[in-house]
């Protein structure tokens, strides 16, 4: 484990404040942009000495970690100033900035860390604004910069789609990789004063992901102040089972004079926080717009009153339920006093209005279909596109684009091929399902789609086929089952709740005597999964029978 992580363990740290409000207050004039009015990031290279003191101020007024000057500093953000090729190295010279303010109170007793900034950009992938492949290489390139330049972790904040944190997350995950270091990725999601995210995530959608993408640590930062936060960091304290963050703005802006001011002053900023950590347990704290070294301040005379030393973070009872989520909410997958419902009207192989609708191009009648079923009941969506004479992806592309941001129910991905599955997900800013697999074909092509799985954060239904054929009798399907467990959950690391196992139900009426009791073994292979892999669900396309 990481030396900030074994330290949030331990004890609730402060990080710093706004870096933007502080360099507003310092009258730079255009040169000192090189040109380019409002491109903060460039300071790192033009005006070291700038951000140099800005983070030496939040250090000096007791923060104990600070955040690069990389908001806007990924390759794509950059291309709408022209300096996308200074990436690499305005994100690594940044951290090396920080590095050196750090190095400024070694020898006082106290150990304090650089978190890698990394912000939204300006486009979001859930309304089509960029696709998914560009955007997480562009993050990867900023998390290279921030890695060689020495960060502790990298927060990925203020985020407004959970496609694009999706993006920055594995972003992250290929440079810490290719750099060989465990690096912490903490999130920060951005709810504004309607209660959703930008994109209309509430809080519990917004997690489910991230619980799937196992971030460290997530919470909320920017667009409203402390009180409107409370709700939902709430929800987090007793939901979410992994450290909490909130850096909230110095209150809703007031119009003055004709600018804006945050009225929240540092005392009763201190306040919300020290509410947060006794009543929520958080294990972060630190400020968004507004916020000034004064807050910080203000902040660390607070948490030094409870425990000079830092206090240690409130024991939390958190209770994570397993879930799915669309774009918009969360979707149990254990229905208090029900089942979970797969809508299956959308597969071009079981449904002639689909397929016909398909063969059309008429997506707005296919999104009908959708709703009617979701109006009808189904907690989720299978959605498969393979037809004799249909491009398979182009059509899975048109189909998850709309869905996505026009039903409220999680997609189900069902494709026997890798790319379309690929596309799918790449779309989709929800915890979806990858339908499905099995070791027909041996191993190869299972791990594939346990590793595409781990990567979006999806669930992932299991046939219990193997290279002898699809089990009909009890035994072999649950010898099938423990070895699909053992592959996906022991080997690839897939959380046991999110494999479905489906044992596989066969037609009776065939006439033949054997097959009259396949129904019984399928019935018999429910039960005894259920008693020895609990923490796997079961779905079944009764259908079949």
């Amino acid at each position: 484990m990481s030396a900030i992580l074994e330290a949030l363990k331990d004890r609730v740290l402060l990080c710093d404040g706004a870096m933007g409000t502080q360099v507003q207050a310092r009258s730079l004039s255009l040169a000192d942009y090189d040109g380019h009015e409002n491109c903060t990031d460039i300071l790192s290279r033009t005006r070291p000495d700038v951000v140099r003191a800005i983070h030496e101020a939040y250090y000096e007024a007791g923060a104990d970690m600070v955040e690069t000057n990389t908001f806007g500093t990924s390759p794509l953000t950059l291309a709408e100033f022209g300096l996308e090729a200074e990436a690499f190295e305005l994100n690594k010279r940044s951290a090396e900035i920080a590095r050196e303010a750090q190095d400024k109170f070694k020898g006082d007793g106290r150990t304090r860390y650089v978190l890698g900034s990394i912000g939204p950009g300006t486009k979001l992938p859930s309304l089509g604004h960029v696709d998914y492949a560009r955007l997480e290489a562009s993050y990867a390139v900023q998390a290279r910069g921030l890695i060689a330049g020495g960060t502790d972790a990298v927060l990925i904040e203020t985020c407004q789609d959970p496609l694009q944190v999706k993006a920055a997350v594995n972003g992250v995950k290929i440079a810490r990789a290719e750099a060989n270091k465990a690096m912490p990725i903490f999130v920060q999601v951005t709810v504004e004063t309607t209660g959703t995210m930008l994109v209309g995530s509430d809080i519990a959608a917004a997690a489910t992901l991230m619980n799937a993408l196992d971030v460290d640590s997530m919470g909320m930062n920017c667009a409203t102040g402390p009180q409107e936060m409370g709700e939902n960091i709430g929800w987090l304290a007793t939901s979410w089972p992994r450290l909490i963050s909130v850096q909230p703005n110095a209150g809703l802006p007031e119009v003055v004079d004709g600018r804006a001011v945050y009225p929240l002053a540092p005392d009763s900023f201190a306040h919300w926080h020290e509410r947060f950590i006794l009543e929520d347990g958080v294990n972060i704290v630190g400020g968004c717009c507004g916020t000034s070294p004064a807050h910080i301040a203000a902040t660390h005379a607070m948490l030094t009153r409870l425990d000079p030393r830092r206090p240690h973070p409130k024991a939390r009872s958190s209770v994570w339920m397993p879930s799915l989520a669309s774009l918009y909410n969360q979707v149990p997958l254990i229905q208090e006093n029900a089942f979970l419902s797969i809508g299956e009207r959308l597969n071009a192989n079981g449904s002639k209005q689909f397929r016909d609708l398909q063969a059309a191009s008429n997506w707005d009648g296919i999104t009908a279909m959708a709703k009617e079923q979701v109006k009808e009941g189904s907690h989720t969506l299978d959605v498969c596109t393979a037809f004799v004479g249909q491009d398979e992806k182009a059509a899975m592309t048109e189909v998850v684009s709309r869905l996505r941001g026009a039903v409220t129910a999680p997609l189900v991905i069902d494709s026997t091929e890798f790319p379309v599955l690929e596309a799918a997900l790449e779309l989709y800013g929800g915890k979806a399902v990858i339908n499905s697999i099995n070791f027909e074909n041996g191993e190869e092509e299972a791990a594939r789609r346990l590793e595409l799985a781990k990567k979006h954060g999806s669930a992932v239904i299991a046939l219990t086929i193997d290279e002898e054929g699809m089990a009909k009798e009890t035994d072999a399907k649950l010898r099938v089952a423990h070895r699909l467990f053992d592959f996906a959950v022991g080997k690839h690391g897939l959380p046991a709740s999110d494999l479905l196992f489906d044992p596989l139900t066969f037609t009776i009426c065939t006439g033949n005597e054997t097959d009259r009791k396949l129904a019984i073994e399928t019935l018999e292979a429910i039960g005894r999964i259920r008693k020895e892999l609990p923490d796997c669900g079961v779905v079944l396309g009764l259908s079949n029978v």
